[in-house]
């Protein structure tokens, strides 16, 4: 497996802690103009009692986006080098060919 497959599999799992972590918030469309009032207040009332309501009860979110993006783009970077280095493998075993091919056609 290669490196990228490890970085893959790490920010996969690193990210999925966050993501299962979140609580979910379920709510439903009634016609009735009370029931959806109800729900919007219960709603408001859960989150007056949990008391996370400053912007410092999303740093783990935060965190965890800004470790993503770095990480893919390492991923990325690391991609590029990869590609970069085949492919300068390849010039330069075909440069060689060449100069074989060249030598080969004087010879004769």
């Amino acid at each position: 497996m290669g490196k990228l497959s490890f970085i893959t599999i790490f920010l996969l799992a690193f990210s999925s802690y966050f993501v299962l972590s979140t609580d979910f918030v379920y709510a439903s469309i009634s016609t009735e103009n009370n029931a959806v009032e109800t729900i919007a207040n219960t709603q408001q009332n859960t989150t007056e009692e949990s008391g996370n309501n400053g912007p410092e009860s999303n740093l783990g979110y935060l965190f965890a986006v800004f470790a993503i993006v770095w990480g893919m783009f390492f991923a990325f970077m690391l991609l590029l080098i990869r590609k970069q280095t085949r492919i300068h493998a390849e010039i330069t075993s075909l440069k060689d060919l060449l100069g074989r091919f060249k030598n080969s056609d004087d010879s004769t």
